[in-house]
């Protein structure tokens, strides 16, 4: 039996439930273990401040050809105390805000079960996020059954919904600790990385913002996309009196 497998039999013990899904690897790949094995499962995509629009059109686009019912729960600022003065814990209240509307459409459904893409990987990292999902009992099957991201990503890259799959994440990483998120910086970074994806051509961007400063990162495959276009990113940088660099590395997230 292979691992996806494993997951889909992990999964079949539950006759309902929901999905915490984003749209990225790990809830993708969930979404289909989940399609397959449980009867009745909807994801739950949690719209707030953070999510660019592409990440929302995203995810109701993976759902849609994963076959998996999608639904939408919104937020706002007054949901999510905690986030916009953007300490070291905000992750922590931000996934808690998540979780907690993800629990309140489960319960309208009339399921007690909430499922979250938590994989064996995130262990290892400083994830504030996951004592959200521990404290509002969200089962993480990857995490349980030992799914790493090679697995993971493996898998969902051999379908043919994932083409152009590139996880946004939530904007106010961009935004450095300690700044106050405000709704005008989280859309002016989703505007610059929606004009610098279609200028240079390039599936990865993210538009780290300083003040009157940014550093902008690409995928390491998508660097020369990025310097080809680089004269004309810079010029409209010019005129909103901003400096822009290049990350020489590259962005190695998924």
């Amino acid at each position: 039996m292979n691992r996806f497998d494993e997951v889909c039999d992990f999964l079949g013990t539950m006759d309902s439930a929901v999905l915490a899904f984003s749209g990225g690897f790990d809830s993708s790949y969930l979404a289909e273990a989940c399609v397959r094995s449980i009867e009745d499962i909807t994801a739950v995509f949690v719209d707030m401040p953070m999510v660019s629009r592409r990440q929302r059109s995203e995810a109701e686009r993976i759902a849609n050809a994963i076959g998996i019912p999608f639904v939408v729960a919104e937020i706002g600022w007054e949901d999510l105390p905690g986030v916009e003065a953007n300490g070291e814990d905000r992750c922590y209240h931000c996934k808690r805000a998540v979780y907690s509307a993800v629990r309140t459409i489960a319960v309208e459904l009339g399921t007690g079960n909430c499922i979250c893409g938590d994989n064996y990987d995130d262990l290892s990292q400083n994830r504030p996020g996951h004592r959200a999902a521990v404290e509002l009992f969200i089962f993480r099957p990857l995490e349980s059954l030992k799914i790493g991201r090679k697995e993971i990503v493996e898998h969902v890259m051999s379908k043919d919904w994932s083409a152009g799959l590139v996880k946004d994440t939530c904007l106010s990483t961009r935004i450095p600790c300690g700044t106050v998120i405000t709704d005008a910086v989280l859309r002016d970074i989703e505007e610059w990385e929606a004009f610098i994806r279609n200028t240079a051509g390039v599936g990865q961007v993210r538009f780290r913002c300083y003040g009157d400063s940014a550093l902008v990162q690409t995928s390491p495959e998508e660097l020369d996309l990025l310097r080809g276009a680089w004269d004309e990113i810079e010029r409209r940088a010019y005129q909103k009196g901003i400096s822009l660099r290049i990350d020489p590395e590259g962005y190695k997230g998924f």
